[in-house]
């Protein structure tokens, strides 16, 4: 078994799409093909309501997601069974007088819309509530969300990049960081609820280009794949960065994300895009080269003072997948209740 069991992330919320995605296989009257943990999941829009299954018709296996959706439900491709809202086989049409046994169904995964992204979780035992997006519903920030993107690496692994604070001078030298300060401060890192906080203090007299996105910054990561970072400037003016990373298996992860700012709200958002682009297209060669793609044991790497906050967010994904062998679910809220 791996160091982290994967199935610990079943209790917990992930996203799957966007909403303009879903609304764009409705509008073909087909279900969204999805992946979330290894498990492969038809999402659609019925009847109003969106709604999840695994992706494979009872009867004979045929995946739901090459069939249609109807007014009545989902309709397999291969016989034709009809699936409502619930997960309920409704109609069989090679048998059009069949009482339909209640318990042919599908299993319904749970789904819910925030922030413009369908969320799912597949295990509801531990009670976890969907991330928040603080700059979402705060009127005094500009939220524009980014595409999407898939990298061939750990959810993990993509959360612990975006808290990793001494690759800034190499990986993102001018941009986050600057190769003649290399020197890390170590954070003070808290335990508060679901989340892990820490604030980031640059050094003072940074010379760094305009382009540099360098500031006092305040970090708070929902466990477990999911980060927002508050950037405050001299000008009193605030910026947001958020990111969430969903687990498509073990070695891949797909990321959501907007950024938010107070200033140029009327400006070109493309320009903040652009920026954020040029970020990722910064990290994705060093990331894509980790091996292994998932975070492994202890001894398999070796840390130093520096990597205070990814040895102590390590240290809570090891808590929660422990608590989810040991104890299912409910040991898993136990550990998201501890404050430490």
């Amino acid at each position: 078994m791996a160091y982290l069991d994967d199935s610990a992330w079943s209790f917990f919320w992930h996203p799957v799409c966007t909403v303009p995605e879903l609304a764009a296989a409705t509008a073909a009257n087909r279900a969204l093909a999805v992946t979330l943990l290894g498990e492969p999941t038809a999402v659609a829009e019925i009847a109003g309501t969106v709604a999840a299954f695994p992706d494979r018709c009872i009867h004979r296996s045929t995946r739901l997601t090459v069939g249609c959706v109807e007014a009545g439900g989902l309709r397999c491709a291969y016989h034709g069974w009809l699936y409502n809202a619930e997960g309920k086989c409704v109609e069989i049409p090679a048998m059009s007088d069949y009482a339909i046994p209640s318990g042919l169904r599908l299993r319904r995964i749970e789904a819910e819309i925030a922030y413009d992204l369908v969320w799912l979780r597949l295990d509801p035992a531990a009670g976890t509530a969907i991330p928040g997006c603080p700059a979402w519903s705060d009127p005094a920030f500009r939220c524009v969300p980014g595409k999407p993107y898939t990298w061939p690496t750990s959810a993990g692994r993509r959360l612990e990049n975006f808290v990793d604070l001494s690759h800034f001078p190499f990986v993102h030298d001018g941009s986050l960081g600057d190769r003649r300060h290399t020197t890390v401060p170590i954070a003070d890192i808290a335990r508060v609820g679901s989340e892990l906080r820490f604030r980031f203090e640059p050094e003072p007299d940074m010379d760094l280009p305009d382009i540099a996105l360098m500031a006092p910054t305040d970090y708070r990561v929902w466990m477990p794949f999911t980060v927002n970072l508050e950037f405050f400037f001299p000008d009193g003016e605030r910026s947001q960065l958020w990111m969430t990373a969903s687990p498509i298996d073990s070695e891949s992860c797909r990321s959501f994300w907007f950024t938010s700012r107070t200033a140029d709200r009327e400006g070109d958002d493309r320009h903040h895009l652009d920026f954020q682009d040029l970020v990722l297209a910064e990290d994705l060669p060093v990331i894509a080269a980790q091996y292994p793609p998932e975070i492994p044991g202890p001894g398999s790497e070796h840390s130093v003072p520096a990597d205070a906050v990814s040895i102590a967010y390590r240290r809570w994904l090891r808590d929660i997948s422990s608590a989810a062998q040991k104890g299912g679910g409910k040991a898993v809220a136990r550990t998201l209740a501890d404050r430490k």
